[in-house]
C-alpha cells in the first residue's frame, strides 16, 4: 500500500526539482538578468518550502521522506547561494558552468524525488 502523504511530498519535490531545471539557460522559464537572480530565489524557495511541509508531516511519513524533505531543503539551499552575481557559491563556481550548475541542482532535486516515491512505495511506515 502507497502512503499517499508519503507520495505527495515526493511528487512535490519532483515538481521543485523540473521547475529548478527549467529555471536554466535554455530552459522553457529561463530569463536574462536581472530576472535571472529572481528566478533562483523563486526556485529554491519552492524547493524549500516543499521540504518543510514534508518534515511537517514527519509523523505521518516514513524515513525516505523525512530523508527527500531533508534533501529537498539543502537543494534549494544551494540554488539559492548560486544566484548570480553576489550568491556565495556563484562567486566560487566557474561562472561560465553556471547553467550546468543549475541543471545539476535541478536534476539532483527531481531524482531525490523520484526516490521518495518509489520509497512511498517500498518502505511501509510502522
Amino acid at each position: 500500500m502507497v502512503s499517499k502523504n508519503d507520495l505527495a511530498i515526493s511528487i512535490l519535490v519532483l515538481v521543485a526539482g523540473l521547475i529548478i531545471y527549467s529555471f536554466a539557460p535554455k530552459g522553457p522559464m529561463y530569463m536574462p538578468l536581472p530576472a535571472h537572480t529572481t528566478t533562483h530565489y523563486i526556485g529554491g524557495a519552492i524547493a524549500i518550502v516543499f521540504g518543510l511541509i514534508g518534515l511537517g508531516l514527519y509523523k505521518k511519513t516514513n524515513k525516505i521522506t523525512n530523508a527527500v524533505s531533508v534533501l529537498s531543503i539543502i537543494l534549494g539551499i544551494v540554488f539559492i547561494l548560486d544566484a548570480p552575481p553576489n550568491g556565495a557559491l556563484f562567486m566560487v563556481l566557474p561562472a561560465i558552468d553556471h547553467a550546468m550548475h543549475m541543471q545539476t541542482v535541478g536534476g539532483l532535486t527531481a531524482l531525490v524525488g523520484i526516490v521518495g516515491i518509489a520509497g512511498s512505495a517500498l518502505w511501509k511506515k510502522k
